[in-house]
């Protein structure tokens, strides 16, 4: 099975559809490790139960090692605006899927 199967199956088994995700796709490389992941799959797994999933984070973490850094160090995010939409733009879908698995966010 290759790594983009592995991941559209993951996404899906956490309630996420492909649409809801295409828009934050945006590959994020650990400036740690070197892993290469995308901001919906961090926040689906490695922020998951954290509170600022939810509230607009300007960081991510990474899935393997565990490391955190802000979106704005991508070299896809150009500027703090672009980081600002990017945060809360994955914080509307995180909240979304949960209201639609019946989850209350706690703001």
């Amino acid at each position: 099975m290759n790594m983009s199967t592995t991941y559209y199956e993951a996404m899906n088994a956490h309630g996420f559809s492909n649409e809801a995700t295409a828009s934050v796709r945006k590959s994020f490389t650990c400036p740690r490790c070197r892993f290469t992941f995308s901001l919906v799959y961090a926040r689906a797994f490695a922020c998951q139960g954290c509170s600022e999933a939810v509230k607009g984070c300007p960081k991510v973490r990474c899935n393997k090692c565990d490391h955190e850094f802000f979106i704005r160090e991508s070299t896809e995010i150009q500027n703090d605006l672009e980081q600002r939409f990017m945060s809360n733009h994955i914080c509307r879908i995180v909240t979304k899927r949960r209201e639609d698995q019946g989850i209350q966010n706690t703001r």
